[in-house]
């Protein structure tokens, strides 16, 4: 009985896996039926699902205490990938355009960084395994942190910040189940949020109050001043401050007086259309005093901890001191790292799109009516006027934004439809995580879990105007070969923990 248990598949897991898979490419062909010039994506995304499912069959037969027993040599030669992808000639831009994220091996692309992904995962289980019973230390997850910023370091270097990013969901949920301490985990969570968020936020701010500096400039007649500013739009600000970007160069801006000028419109659209939040945390002064004010308390918590033995201090001193190091962080980052104008607008842009015409802002408000029309039942397949054809209202209507393609088609019926076998496979994948017979299947089955989710959830959230663009596929049904057979072979992994359930 016990031998039968150990051959027996998760069909309900293959079968939401192959549904979805099928949805993605009925999705494809109902873009380009119509289309005079259709680009063929269809049938190529078809044979990348029949390749996906014989990576998923193949990697379900191999025990995957062996793939353990290997994942040094697998992260490494992920790491390599990537490295390749740099080197001018190897590195590979399918569109001419965005991150040099590919090789190119014949008529064969690869994008490297999404196998690094699995990579990663395998490498993070095997090391939380080693270092279990000393997982409570905080010098324990420097490890873990230098695995998943090594092959982030040479995904933005591409630059693709969107991958990049989505290694940070997969390491912190793998640290919070292999037992790390949720109060170190929440401090570096805090630290690095804060020291990310502050500086965006105000680089976002300061976008929003170009148009206003335009207007009042305009307005006092100063209309060569005005035609500066526009030229340069969100440049401006690094200009006011001193730094030698590409548009300083324009005549205007060699004049003292006219940087004078600008200047004193921009402290009066400042105060007058600054928000609260802003004022404050542009205040480089309070901020700084504020951070250190924070970090020397907690300093003199630890003094009084280690005088009197008060272990209760601890996630006083900890909470406390974080917050002031991330505020001086945060202070750090938004003088030594200018954020480029195309980067803020595609991570603020859902929070006011119609503030941005072009770029992200555009994709999402062409693809939440996309979503909307489809009301109850959708528009009927072919009939998708947005997302169908060769260029679509909505832009990568079949790759980031293919969600809003399905929806408009089937309505919220299929939409809700689609959700259920979508987020069925990471909810079957974290009971077989849970049902492990060992600690590694265990941790490696929920890796496998968090990657898979977090891209459903983002992509859907971003599709729907509640998180930030940052390029992440929707699993199992946007178009691309290299994601799709990597989370196929990352589910036969999962198929792989089940079937060994019982073995001995």
């Amino acid at each position: 009985m016990a031998e039968r248990n150990t051959e027996r598949l998760d069909y309900f897991l293959v079968f939401s896996v192959f549904i979805v898979a099928l949805a993605g490419v009925l999705t494809l062909y109902t873009q380009e039926a119509n289309a005079a010039d259709a680009l063929g994506r269809w049938y190529k995304q078809f044979a990348f699902v029949f390749i996906g499912l014989i990576g998923m069959w193949f990697m379900s037969r191999i025990n995957y205490q062996l793939i353990g027993s290997y994942a040094l040599f697998i992260y490494l030669f992920s790491i390599l990938l990537l490295i390749l992808t740099l080197i001018p000639g190897i590195g590979y831009l399918p569109s001419g355009r965005g991150a040099r994220s590919w090789l190119k091996l014949g008529p064969i692309t690869l994008q490297a960084s999404e196998f690094s992904k699995l990579a990663t995962v395998i490498l993070l289980g095997q090391y939380l395994v080693l270092r279990e019973k000393e997982m409570h230390k905080i010098t324990v997850l420097i490890v873990p942190f230098i695995i998943c910023l090594v092959p982030m370091l040479f995904i933005i270097l591409q630059p693709d910040f969107g991958t990049a990013v989505s290694f940070l969901p997969m390491l912190f949920t793998m640290l919070f189940l292999g037992g790390a301490d949720i109060l170190h985990v929440g401090s570096l969570l805090t630290f690095g949020g804060i020291s990310l968020m502050v500086p965006m936020y105000l680089a976002y701010s300061r976008l929003t109050l170009v148009q206003p500096m335009i207007d009042l400039l305009r307005k006092e007649n100063k209309l060569e001043l005005a035609s500066l500013v526009t030229q340069v739009q969100g440049k401006i600000w690094p200009i006011l401050d001193g730094k030698k970007i590409p548009g300083s160069e324009l005549a205007g801006f060699s004049n003292p007086k006219n940087i004078q000028m600008i200047k004193e419109a921009a402290d009066v659209v400042r105060d007058e259309f600054g928000s609260i939040g802003f004022k404050i945390l542009s205040n480089e002064a309070f901020m700084i005093g504020f951070g250190v004010m924070l970090s020397l308390i907690s300093l003199g918590m630890i003094f009084v901890r280690i005088a009197r033995g008060s272990k209760h201090l601890r996630n006083y001193y900890i909470t406390i001191g974080i917050l002031g190091l991330s505020i001086l962080s945060a202070v750090a980052v938004h003088k030594s790292i200018p954020f480029r104008e195309n980067q803020v607008i595609r991570l603020t842009a859902f929070l006011n799109p119609d503030q941005f015409k072009q770029g992200a802002g555009y994709q999402l408000r062409a693809s939440k009516p996309a979503v909307g029309s489809g009301k109850i039942f959708g528009k009927g397949f072919f009939h998708g006027e947005m997302t169908e054809g060769r260029v679509p209202h909505v832009p990568e209507a079949g790759t980031d934004f293919i969600f809003a393609s399905w929806a408009e088609q089937t309505g919220f019926f299929g939409s809700v439809l689609l959700l259920f076998f979508l987020m069925s496979i990471p909810l079957r994948g974290l009971q077989i995580s849970f049902e492990s017979k060992d600690r590694f299947g265990s941790l490696l089955a929920a890796g496998i879990v968090a990657m898979i989710f977090f891209h459903i959830a983002i992509n859907v959230g971003i599709v729907i105007g509640l998180l930030p663009v940052t390029g992440v596929p929707l699993t199992f049904m946007s178009y691309g070969g290299s994601h799709l057979v990597m989370a196929m072979t990352a589910v036969g992994i999962i198929l792989s923990i089940k079937k060994r359930k019982f073995a001995n």
